[in-house]
């Protein structure tokens, strides 16, 4: 029988995660690339998060003209944003600390990065 179609074998290959194509027939390596990515994402939008709300309260603040009230929800504003960033690195620090105690590499080596695409 003659074959018309040979078959193609492909990978699939996800850019945020650094080398991906050299780690798929390793899951161990993968799944930790994949806690990187998730963990580096998750702070990204924190970080824009907590830079938009301290923004934002600031002009809230500036924007108050003497009035008690409006600037003292602003302050509270600026507080808040200063609290969730703070727990944003005291979760990055348990995650690290918890992976090198019960010797998980995926936390153990997780790393603060900003993401890029390499080829």
């Amino acid at each position: 029988m003659i074959n018309l179609i040979k078959p193609v074998y492909a990978q699939i290959i996800n850019p945020a995660i650094k080398n991906s194509a050299t780690i798929v027939n390793q899951p161990g390596n993968y799944v930790n690339n994949v806690i990187q990515a998730i963990f580096t994402i998750f702070f990204i939008v924190a970080l824009f998060y907590f830079i938009w709300h301290f923004i934002m309260s600031a002009y809230h603040m500036i924007a108050s003209q003497g009035d008690p009230e409006k600037w003292k929800t602003a302050q509270k504003s600026i507080l808040h944003s200063l609290i969730g960033i703070f727990l944003v690195f005291s979760i990055f620090a348990i995650l690290k600390f918890a992976g090198t105690i019960l010797n998980i590499d995926g936390l153990s080596n997780l790393k603060v990065t900003w993401p890029g695409f390499s080829p």
